[in-house]
């Protein structure tokens, strides 16, 4: 994912403290960009070349058109209204810290058997990522998660290291489109297989609904939606904000659209039988090459994660 690299603001804290001083002030972000480091991701990553182009011209409207193409993200009516009825009804917020965070994703590794370090670090513009080279996991001490469950956000970064390591036993090759699906299966199973409506169904219906505002709106616009919809100011900024990454100046329309890939996609993978499900474990691979593996196999035992990830689901 080296487009990380482009769109992770540089002054997220000064910004932040700027954007809550004042009634009208939309956050300039700043990037660690320079010529050769954009050559060396266009060598490397060619099909993030469109992307990165749309990205480094500052056209929103470039932006959300090869964002919407990488991210395979469609905003079409049926899901807009899931979403709507999603939020609904503001859920009673939960809390946990990164400590916690920590302590229970240390405990979960031991129980899978997973040899991954877990870091706090001083880190913004994300809650967890697992770096799979290291065989590490970085949380970060600014984490907020008003709707979503501790054990909710263990059990998506879960998804993405066992598919790591599954995939690195199997050999299996990365699909060139894996991210959508890997985002859309470490929701569903973070939702409950959206058996019901739950805090964390809520949060991502809501991001999808602000993902698609973003086209057209800017992030003090935004912010306000998330606002109106029950988010505290702290997840208002966290969710807002990062509907702009990929912009200098977030009061222009248009954005990643990132974050609606996560509810867009786990819709799509909702109706999956359990063995469909279990099957796209193997590796980093996508629904569309679910045909080409038959039969689940991996260093984790599959009767393991049917416990650990898919009936706890339906059992909590």
């Amino acid at each position: 994912m080296s487009y990380l690299r482009i769109i992770t603001p540089t002054n997220l804290a000064e910004e932040k403290e700027r954007f809550f001083s004042t009634e009208n002030y939309s956050p300039q972000l700043r990037y660690n960009w320079d010529g050769r480091t954009i050559q060396k991701l266009e060598q490397t990553a060619p099909h993030e070349v469109k992307l990165l182009d749309a990205i480094i011209s500052q056209d929103g409207e470039a932006i959300t058109r090869e964002a919407s193409v990488f991210f395979d993200v469609k905003f079409l009516p049926e899901d807009i209204e899931f979403a709507q009825k999603l939020i609904s009804t503001v859920p009673i917020a939960t809390n946990g810290t990164a400590k916690e965070y920590a302590k229970l994703f240390k405990r979960k590794l031991a129980e899978l058997g997973i040899d991954y370090k877990v870091e706090i670090v001083d880190e913004h513009g994300f809650q967890g990522r697992p770096n799979h080279k290291k065989r590490a996991m970085k949380i970060s001490k600014h984490l907020h998660l008003q709707f979503l469950s501790l054990n909710g956000i263990v059990n998506h970064e879960l998804v993405h290291i066992i598919r790591a390591i599954n995939g690195q036993h199997n050999n299996t090759t990365k699909s060139a489109d894996y991210l959508p699906t890997e985002e859309g299966l470490a929701c569903l199973i973070q939702d409950e297989l959206l058996a019901k409506p739950t805090p964390s169904s809520f949060q991502h219906a809501l991001e999808y609904l602000a993902a698609d505002l973003s086209r057209t709106a800017g992030f003090r616009e935004i912010y306000d939606f998330l606002i109106n919809h029950g988010c505290d100011s702290e997840n208002a900024w966290l969710r807002g904000i990062r509907q702009k990454f990929g912009l200098k100046d977030t009061s222009q329309s248009g954005g990643l659209v990132k974050s609606g890939m996560y509810f867009y996609h786990e819709n799509l993978l909702r109706n999956l039988s359990k063995d469909e499900l279990v099957r796209l474990f193997v590796g980093k691979i996508s629904l569309s090459d679910l045909p080409k593996y038959p039969h689940y196999s991996g260093v984790i035992p599959q009767e393991v994660i049917e416990r650990v990830l898919i009936h706890s689901q339906n059992s909590q």
